[in-house]
């Protein structure tokens, strides 16, 4: 027969042998010690200290409307509008991509007149902008 003792540090439980009762052991997981309670205070009843527990009482689920299933696939959309969307999305992503290519382009070759190397973040912050707004447009 086992003991089931738990760490009170880091709730690791572990079950030990009942010659381990009334010892103090180390918990693997965090190193704090912990104490095995012996086989009488493992199994002592305490509902002499805090009472019956209260019921509290159960709330019905709302029954709700089954909805029809839907293809997963999104349907088309043929409106003026959806195509300039996805118009707009096909250009942002273009220029997201070609701003991408010029921060590139400044990190790895492009020194100012005064020979200072170029700083590409807020390229690449635009290009970022750029194509996520190119994506949404584009898939939304």
């Amino acid at each position: 027969m086992t003991i089931s003792v738990q760490c009170e540090e880091c709730f690791q439980s572990y079950q030990v042998k009942d010659e381990r009762a009334g010892q103090t052991l180390k918990c693997k997981s965090c190193g704090s010690k912990m104490r095995v309670p012996a086989v009488e205070e493992e199994l002592e009843d305490l509902s002499a200290d805090y009472g019956e527990p209260i019921a509290q009482p159960r709330k019905k689920k709302a029954v709700k409307a089954k909805k029809k299933k839907s293809s997963p696939r999104k349907s088309l959309n043929i409106s003026a509008g959806g195509i300039v969307k996805k118009t707009f999305g096909v250009l942002s992503m273009v220029v997201g991509v070609f701003m991408l290519g010029l921060a590139f382009y400044m990190f790895f070759a492009g020194d100012a007149p005064d020979g200072t190397r170029g700083r590409p973040v807020a390229g690449l912050l635009m290009a970022s902008v750029f194509m996520s707004v190119g994506k949404k447009w584009m898939f939304d």
